[in-house]
């Protein structure tokens, strides 16, 4: 089985119909106005992507021009038909308004909610003098650990995250962040107080160690033995 269809590349008459769209269904995000929005020319086919989703559905880019909010891209779900202009064309339930960038998982770390604030070399740069980039390498092991605890729970806010994406995300953190700072810490370079969180952070992956393990989580001890499985081997998601 394949796609029915392909991303679609919108005419202008194409982009009218959209903002004429939401305009009538009065689709914004909030402190905006439909007539606020210009068109990403490119629709997305997204019929194929999720298993829920109607096999006639495109997802249009929508940019706010409001001043003050011109970062706020969202997008808008409208049917095949509707984008040819075909009569009696089917009409999909109207989404929220929700901005681009709530979908990103890394959202939940930046500063603003249209990105951070701050980019470039000195994104990281603290006024403490301390390596630029360790607190938010802290920040992230620690929240991930507190969302694998949540997700064994089952209290974790966030009901779309899987095992899959605690997998990526720890194992990420793991291979990555964390011997950064296991570097940083040999070499005498992070703060009292860093110090006393990646220890922290250490005992409570320790502590976890089961539930990690029920969860075909990575622990601390997957770090000491190097891997030499093949790809499909070590990327196999567990049933």
């Amino acid at each position: 089985m394949y796609p029915l269809y392909e991303d679609m590349l919108l005419n202008d008459e194409q982009q009218r119909i959209v903002l004429d769209y939401i305009q009538e269904v009065n689709f914004c995000i909030p402190g905006t106005s439909p007539t606020d929005y210009t068109v990403v020319p490119m629709a997305k086919y997204v019929g194929w992507n999720f298993r829920s989703e109607d096999l006639e559905a495109y997802a249009v880019g929508l940019l706010c021009t409001k001043p003050g909010y011109e970062k706020h891209h969202t997008f808008i779900r409208m049917s095949r038909g509707q984008l040819l202009a075909q009569a009696e064309a089917p009409r999909l339930p109207v989404n929220e308004p929700v901005l681009a960038t709530d979908t990103l998982r890394m959202q939940r770390w930046r500063d603003t909610p249209t990105g951070p604030s701050r980019t470039g070399v000195d994104s990281y740069v603290n006024d403490d003098g301390s390596v630029p980039g360790v607190d938010m390498d802290l920040l992230q092991l620690e929240d991930v650990l507190d969302d694998i605890e949540a997700f064994d729970q089952g209290t974790l806010e966030n009901k779309l995250t899987c095992q899959f994406d605690l997998s990526t995300e720890f194992g990420t953190l793991l291979a990555g962040r964390y011997p950064r700072l296991k570097y940083f810490e040999k070499e005498g370079r992070l703060l009292p107080q860093q110090c006393d969180r990646l220890h922290a952070f250490e005992k409570k992956a320790t502590e976890m160690y089961d539930t990690l393990r029920k969860h075909h989580l990575p622990t601390l001890e997957c770090l000491k033995t190097p891997e030499k499985r093949r790809y499909r081997q070590h990327n196999k998601i567990p049933l």
